[in-house]
Formats: C-alpha cells, sequence, structure tokens
C-alpha cells in the first residue's frame, strides 16, 4: 500500500465522523439573559483584557460552559433596549428596518399601554419622535415559522419573556410556549424570583419529552433576570453580603440575582448530558442588551465599556455571547464582530435548510466563524452595523441618537445638537477619544454610510418641535409606574434607601 494509499485510509475514520455529525438534526438552544452586560459575567469577554469581567459576580456555570464553547470578543446586540432585539433576533432584521425602536408598550394604541412612559418620554420634547409600531409584525417571517416550514420534524419553543407584542406566538412559529408575556411576569417574588426556577422547571419538562419522542428541537429560553427590579434568593444574597465587594461591581442583590440566573444554565448543562444531547446541541448563550444604568439608582456598571440600557454607547451594545456545539472548538475565540440579527441565517445554516432566507435581512450566517475557530468573515447583506433609538429616556442621560459600526470605527450621532462622534474601537474600546475632528474626511464617510442605511429603511427621523416649552418637559419628573417610582426620575435620589444598594427586593426600570 502506498503512502498516499495509507494517508486516505488514515482519513476515513474522520470523514465518517463529521458526516454522521452533519447527518444528525441538531438541536439548537438559545439561552438569552436580560439586561446582562459584556463584562456582567466572571467569564473573560475577551481573554487579552482582565477587566471585561466582573470583579465580584460569580457565574460558575457560565465559566464551564465557556471551556466548551466559542466565545465571541465583539458580540453586539441589534438595539440598545429589550424588545427590539429580541424582534431582531427573531426576524434577521435591524429594529430600524421593523420599525420597533423603542419598547411597543409606549405606543397608546397597544394593550398594556405604558401610559407613564409615553407622558414623560413623548409628550414635549425638543424632538418629535415617531411611535415605535406595535409588536413583531404578524407579516414577519421568524426564526421559528422558517424552522417548522422547512423542518417540519423540529418542535419549536419559547419559555419566558416574550415581549414582542400581544399576539400570542404560536402565530410566530411557537408549538410550545409560555404566551405573549411582558416584563410584569418577571415580578415573581420568593419562592421563584424573576421566574428562573419555574423557566427551567418547564425547559427541562420539554427538554426530556423531546428526547424521549427523540425528536429535534428549536428551544429559546428567555430569562427576566438580571433586569431590575432586583429579586434574589435570600440565601445568596447573604452570600454576597458576606464576601467583599468588587471595584467594579458593588450590589449584593444584583450580585446574587445573576448567580440565581447561572443556576437555571447548570441545570440546562446537566440536563443535556444526562439525556445524551450534548454532542448534538448547539447552546448559544447572549444577552439582549448592556447592563442597567443610573442615575439614582445604579445596579451595576458595564466597565470597561462606557454607559448601558438605553445607549447606543459599547455599554449598551456589547453583549456577552458564547455558542457550543458540533465542531465547535472548545475554549476558543472569536474577535470578529458579530450582531444578534445574525442568528437568523447561522441557525438556518446549522440545520441544514438550504431554502432562501426572507428578504430585506440584515444579519449574515456566523456558520464559518464557527467551524473555522472563529477564523474569516461573515457575509452579511448589510456590512455595517447600525443601531438606531430616536426615544427619550431622561432619568438614564438618553436622547435621541444612532450609531454605527464600520470596521474598527464607531460613529455616534445626537439628534438634539447634531452633534457626531467618532472613536477607533480597536484602540479605544471605552470611547474616550473622540477622533471628529482630527478626522473630518473619515467622519464625514462613515456619517454618510449612516445616512444612507437610514435612508434604505425609510427610517422615521426625528424633527424639531417648534411648540417645546422646557418648562413643561416632564422629564425630570418622578415617574410612577405600577405604583411605584422609577429609579432615577424624579429628584435623583435612590428610591431603594438602604435596602436598594444592599441589593434587597426593590424597584427598578425599563
Amino acid at each position: 500500500m502506498n503512502l498516499r494509499l495509507i494517508f486516505l485510509f488514515l482519513l476515513i475514520p474522520a470523514f465518517q465522523c463529521l458526516a454522521t455529525t452533519a447527518s444528525k438534526s441538531p438541536n439548537i438552544i438559545v439561552f438569552l439573559a436580560d439586561d446582562q452586560g459584556w463584562s456582567g459575567t466572571s467569564v473573560l469577554m475577551d481573554k487579552n483584557r482582565s477587566d471585561s469581567k466582573s470583579d465580584f459576580y460569580q457565574t460558575p456555570n457560565l465559566e464551564r460552559l465557556a471551556e466548551q464553547s466559542m466565545r465571541f470578543s465583539q458580540a453586539y446586540s441589534p438595539h440598545p433596549n429589550y424588545s427590539s432585539t429580541r424582534m431582531s433576533i427573531q426576524t434577521g432584521k435591524s429594529p430600524v428596518r421593523l420599525g420597533t425602536t423603542d419598547i411597543y408598550d409606549v405606543n397608546p394604541g397597544t394593550p398594556g399601554f405604558i401610559e407613564p412612559f409615553y407622558n414623560n418620554f413623548y409628550l414635549n420634547k425638543p424632538l418629535i419622535m415617531h411611535l415605535p409600531i406595535i409588536g413583531l409584525p404578524e407579516e414577519e417571517v421568524t426564526i421559528g415559522e422558517f424552522i417548522k416550514k422547512h423542518r417540519p420534524d423540529y418542535t419549536t419553543a419559547h419559555f419566558g419573556k416574550w415581549h414582542m407584542g400581544p399576539k400570542n406566538p404560536t402565530i410566530h412559529g411557537y408549538d410550545v410556549h409560555d404566551g405573549p408575556t411582558t416584563n410584569r411576569e418577571g415580578g415573581s417574588q420568593i419562592p421563584d424570583p424573576k421566574q428562573i426556577y419555574g423557566i427551567t422547571d418547564r425547559f427541562v419538562d420539554f427538554i426530556k419529552k423531546q428526547a424521549a419522542a427523540d425528536k429535534p428541537f428549536f428551544l429559546q429560553i428567555s430569562h427576566y433576570a438580571v433586569h431590575t427590579r432586583i429579586i434574589a434568593k435570600p440565601d445568596t444574597i447573604e452570600k454576597y453580603e458576606g464576601i467583599n465587594p468588587g471595584t467594579n461591581h458593588t450590589n449584593t442583590g444584583y450580585a446574587a440575582m445573576t448567580e440565581n440566573l447561572d443556576e437555571s444554565l447548570g441545570v440546562l448543562l446537566k440536563t443535556l448530558h444526562e439525556l445524551n444531547l450534548t454532542d448534538d446541541t448547539y447552546l448559544i448563550y447572549t444577552s439582549d442588551n448592556g447592563g442597567e444604568i443610573g442615575p439614582g439608582s445604579t445596579p451595576t456598571n458595564n466597565t470597561p465599556l462606557r454607559k448601558g440600557k438605553t445607549h447606543t454607547w459599547e455599554g449598551g451594545i456589547r453583549v456577552p455571547l458564547f455558542v457550543r456545539g458540533p465542531r465547535i472548538k472548545a475554549d476558543s475565540q472569536c474577535d470578529t464582530p458579530v450582531n444578534g440579527s445574525d442568528f437568523f441565517a447561522t441557525f438556518a445554516d446549522l440545520l441544514g435548510i438550504e431554502e432562501t432566507l426572507p428578504a430585506k435581512m440584515d444579519g449574515g450566517s456566523l456558520a464559518g466563524l464557527l467551524k473555522n475557530a472563529g477564523k474569516g468573515k461573515v457575509d452579511r447583506p448589510t456590512e455595517d452595523f447600525v443601531w438606531y433609538y430616536p426615544h427619550y429616556r431622561d432619568f438614564k442621560g438618553v436622547f435621541p441618537q444612532a450609531a454605527i459600526r464600520s470596521g474598527n470605527y464607531k460613529l455616534r450621532k445626537e439628534y438634539d445638537t447634531d452633534k457626531l462622534l467618532l472613536f477607533d474601537l480597536s484602540k479605544d474600546i471605552g470611547e474616550s477619544n473622540d477622533l471628529s475632528s482630527s478626522h473630518p474626511e473619515l467622519t464625514k464617510k462613515v456619517h454618510q454610510k449612516l445616512e444612507d442605511y437610514l435612508a434604505l429603511v425609510d427610517a422615521k427621523i426625528p424633527t424639531k418641535n417648534p411648540e417645546y416649552d422646557p418648562a413643561k418637559d416632564r422629564g425630570g419628573q418622578q415617574i410612577i409606574f405600577g405604583g411605584r417610582a422609577l429609579p432615577g426620575s424624579g429628584s435623583g435620589g435612590e428610591p431603594g434607601g438602604a435596602g436598594q444598594r444592599r441589593g434587597r427586593p426593590g424597584a427598578g426600570s425599563n
């Protein structure tokens, strides 16, 4: 036997292994945390940065998952606020393309309309803003619908926070679900804080039934944690009260809530192992936006990133992302920028669906990165990432804004003043060195890219309000919602008092 034949003979087992893996029907699980920042876990999001993890929170199960996964050091949410990101993940389209640039229940036509938010954030403001559409449009094709159409052998499920409109998830392609849930269900108290353990019980029961029936599945687990209000198990809070706080993270209740969320992930890992599903399952762990920040009540921060949730600064949009599954190199790191809008095309690839994807998608498939140790590039219909948040959140210091990442450069536009800021993220992850004055031509070029994309998707641009009266602007008033004052509204104090600072269950904000 010549050397060439010997070499081919030795390769046969490897080819057989790949073919066997590829021929199976893999499961896909998306584990979506709520408001968990890039540095909000005990796992380095960038192995080259010691400050890319928390100095207080403990997430041992995520540490274990990270050792078995590819981590993405430059993963982004499609939007700095939760509902918009969730709809983008479902459709592969940017929130501005969908018209979902704010939480849908500020729209007066929505069941469950949140009148205090509408009054404070939309009435009598310097700019006139368009209201977001009422939830996920029925005509949009979701990943659940796409899988059901092209892989009818799959069962689709969604447990936890839906918050994508009042329509039942069944019409959006989900066989099993908790209904059109919103934020409210996440206010559950002890013994099931944030519904962490109820959601866990439901997804474990679902996975066991699918395994018993030998049926593949697509499952999204959407937790309410670590969204404020802060609610956690008393014994976990007590644990953190006995630990010296960090420099960046100090809130004991928030640390406890983070660990309680991590317990759910631990149950998921254990369940997949016990049912021999680990090798046949792609598991994606991520968050819908960055961590919650104040002023007034700041349960966490996103150091070394700037700002947080509802901001288009890095702290509001850069998030954790880990992917484990067949042929993905364990404990690897991908430094290519990726976006939650990429998930739709990625899942279609991982399931071997060759049919044409829905039109006008913004995301592209990450399958090449996953199978090539994080190397390569993503082929997207839309090359750059755009974030568009043309709304006010006065008590968070948020005003109508947009941002675009083009290569290593990121440009922010502030609509109140038409101010442009330019940053080189390869050298300035904290966005502290504005290059717009020293690089005017580059600033103009990147700004034009932003303008071109917004025009392409028919973005509704804020306009000056000629009747604006600063004396009647309600942004500085205290917002009473659900019988409680939202932190940071009104006087800017810390309404939770000592209990809030120490992490006892208290009020939160959107």
